[in-house]
């Protein structure tokens, strides 16, 4: 088969999606020799995906979700002749032409939650409409829908995706989250010497950090010397310290900025555990990462990270600021807790690999066209 890759979700700001992009990528180049490849990319500075003969990588310079590619021909892509065209991020260019079309569905933020995709309401309407409005005709156009999740592809079927449209393949996690080195050359120094909660992830309001700042102001007196080391991208900072302000917890909040992953896998090496209490989230691959770690988890009881956290997490209802102080103070308080959970949870991240994803991405493809593919079983669910 000639199959197209639309991995243009990769920049060169780390983000969860440009992460599935790069790892699924390289993952299918590590299995099929035989299949004949392009990857449509923007430019980068990021190397080849893979370097290998049976793959090509075009470069175009807008965004898969760009109005211009949603409103514009797909001209590029339909000159390749492709007999299959995978989008990895849930929008279509309009008119791309293929045998088969298929995306990478990774959530229904801005569809069944647009009001928790963005702090400021001029743009959450803009961005709403058009993300709404582009992810139901991606899935009323793909004549296949991989979910990232089990509770994605509920959402998806709920929004009147036929099930049999629709299949989960997890995420994987790459091995160098699991090293076991202690990763100390890397710890930010204002967390050197400290005893801290670990939380990463943007300032959307989806993020549900203000929730939890305030359950860290509830177990904060009981702990003179526990610090909240907080990470990410967003223009929220601001806002989040003087939240931190308000509820006497200035001189208790790092904020450490966009890290890098080795940072990163420092801080979930050296602390006492991970929080990641998000309101919803397509998948939450930041729960194995630290899982894999072997840092412990407190993260929500709903959407996809019930389902990722599993029994190997302290789940919490992330609208509640009771249940999410409670969650924390048993694990500041519990060293068996801490204990079991990094010791499960390293064995159940270990079960998420990209070869596994990449195996029944790749199998998915083939059953598409009537063909078998040997791979680890692909996830099949009946609700």
């Amino acid at each position: 088969m000639r199959i197209c890759i639309d991995a243009r979700s990769l920049y060169d700001v780390p983000t969860g999606l440009g992460r599935y992009a790069a790892n699924i990528v390289s993952a299918i180049a590590a299995i099929d020799r035989e299949n004949e490849y392009y990857v449509v990319r923007r430019p980068s500075r990021h190397g080849p995906l893979a370097n290998q003969p049976n793959f090509r990588e075009i470069f175009l310079p807008y965004d898969i979700s760009s109005a211009r590619n949603i409103l514009t021909g797909a001209q590029v892509i339909n000159a390749l002749h492709a007999d299959l065209y995978h989008a990895l991020f849930h929008f279509l260019p309009r008119g791309v032409y293929a045998r088969r079309v298929v995306i990478t569905l990774h959530d229904l933020i801005w569809v069944k939650h647009a009001h928790l995709a963005d702090g400021l309401c001029w743009r959450r309407w803009v961005k709403g409409s058009l993300g709404n409005l582009g992810i139901r005709m991606a899935m009323t156009s793909a004549c296949h829908i991989i979910a990232i999740s089990e509770s994605t592809r509920k959402a998806a079927i709920c929004c009147g995706v036929p099930s049999d449209k629709i299949t989960t393949i997890h995420h994987g996690v790459a091995p160098v989250w699991g090293g076991d080195d202690d990763a100390t050359d890397h710890l930010p120094d204002i967390c050197r010497g400290c005893r801290f909660v670990f939380v990463l992830g943007n300032s959307l309001p989806y993020k549900n950090i203000p929730r939890l700042l305030c359950a860290f102001a509830r177990v904060a007196e009981d702990n003179s010397d526990l610090f909240l080391a907080l990470a990410g991208r967003g223009e929220g900072a601001s806002y989040l310290m003087r939240l931190a302000h308000r509820v006497g917890l200035s001189d208790r909040v790092l904020m450490l900025g966009s890290l890098t992953d080795d940072q990163v896998r420092a801080c979930f090496v050296h602390a006492l555990f991970f929080a990641f209490p998000s309101l919803v989230e397509g998948f939450g691959l930041p729960v194995l990462e630290a899982m894999a770690s072997g840092c412990p988890v407190l993260t929500s009881n709903r959407s996809s990270l019930s389902e990722i956290g599993s029994t190997y997490a302290v789940l919490v209802n992330p609208h509640d600021v009771a249940s999410i102080a409670e969650g924390m103070q048993s694990l500041l308080t519990d060293t068996a807790l801490r204990h079991r959970l990094s010791i499960q949870g390293q064995r159940w991240a270990a079960s998420f690999t990209w070869k596994k994803s990449a195996s029944q991405t790749i199998a998915l493809y083939h059953q598409l066209f009537g063909e078998v593919f040997p791979c680890e079983p692909i996830a099949r669910y009946s609700g």
